[in-house]
């Protein structure tokens, strides 16, 4: 053994003295190795399953922390392309606009750019359960190849209580989704929240719930809106369950009734409410934005119907990645486009 131990030791020396003097053959036994080992980790099955490319988000920069609404216009007459004549859930992506309908029937891929509907993605999954009322396009591609990123929708009714995430799939220029990812909230008795809705600020990588206290959608002194934060779960599992222990950041602040619409930018929550009701304030269109991490109601719109002429249920507000404001109304089937300029606080 010793012998043996000894011979070992004087070949390592001579290799050592070889390399030594010839720093190129050193340079070659070190990457080579290396290099066959990450290219038949690239081309694995597992790599292709893993691989996703950073997906900034678009946002709005909101100095001083709010912006002013000046007019809300029609853009283009949807087309009734769901049995239910009812869309909910919408969120962009570069020039896109993809929205959901009430039970999941059809997801439509608008063209902002062309200012038509591009695409009709039936998805064969109707389920009564299921109310598509926000999405949003997560950090996240499925595969290089994809061209949307992870589409992650909210299914807010009581039975259902997800976040479903979609690969949307392109094939020969017709589109088909996969469900990857259903993400569960089973959270503690002193933090149930009805009718949960997930939002994702990309600038500080948070996934964000907020829901009733009560078990209404109704504004009401006692029934509040809360707001909790988590880390978005690895898309790869495929069935995490968000508990109370997983929470970053709560808090509360007074309701509005039903809540529509949404998207975070740069830590500020966009929400959109409406029962679609010209005579009830509490039913009226509105908007508030929400400071997420201060835990403050920055800027609210009681009635937008009143304010800018159009009375509807502003569903699946979204932001696109030049900083347009679209919403689609559930009674007149029209996209929408927000005008606005950012204002200082006074």
């Amino acid at each position: 053994m010793k012998k043996f131990l000894s011979n070992l030791q004087s070949l390592a020396l001579k290799v050592w003295e070889i390399l030594r003097r010839f720093p190129i053959i050193m340079t070659l036994a070190i990457l080579v190795p290396t290099l066959i080992y990450s290219t038949r980790y690239l081309f694995s099955e597992e790599y292709s399953y893993s691989h996703h490319l950073f997906y900034d988000g678009e946002r709005i920069n909101v100095d001083a922390e709010r912006f002013q609404v000046k007019a809300i216009n029609d853009v283009t007459k949807i087309m009734d392309i769901s049995s239910f004549s009812n869309y909910q859930g919408g969120a962009c992506f570069e020039n896109y606009y993809a929205i959901c309908s009430n039970n999941f029937e059809c997801i439509i891929i608008y063209d902002m750019t062309k200012k038509k509907v591009e695409h009709a993605i039936y998805t064969n999954a109707t389920n009564t359960d299921y109310h598509c009322n926000t999405c949003f396009f997560g950090p996240n591609f499925y595969s290089s190849e994809d061209k949307f990123p992870l589409l992650y929708i909210s299914m807010e009714n009581e039975p259902a209580r997800c976040t479903n995430v979609y690969r949307i799939v392109q094939k020969a220029g017709q589109y088909s989704i996969e469900l990857i990812q259903q993400i569960f909230l089973e959270l503690d008795k002193e933090d149930y929240i009805y009718y949960p809705n997930s939002y994702y600020d990309y600038a500080s990588s948070t996934l964000y719930y907020s829901g009733y206290t009560k078990k209404s959608f109704h504004k009401s002194d006692d029934n509040l809106l809360r707001y909790f934060s988590f880390k978005l779960p690895d898309y790869r599992i495929r069935m995490p369950v968000l508990t109370s222990k997983d929470i970053d950041d709560r808090f509360d602040l007074p309701s509005e009734t039903a809540t529509q619409g949404g998207f975070v930018s740069d830590g500020y929550l966009y929400q959109t409410f409406s029962l679609y009701s010209q005579t009830e304030i509490n039913k009226a269109p509105k908007m508030r934005v929400t400071d997420l991490v201060n835990h403050k109601i920055v800027l609210q719109y009681d009635d937008l119907g009143k304010t800018f002429g159009r009375y509807d249920e502003y569903e699946n507000i979204a932001i696109s990645r030049d900083g347009k404001l679209y919403a689609t109304g559930q009674k007149r089937l029209m996209i929408y486009e927000f005008t606005y300029e950012e204002k200082p606080l006074e």
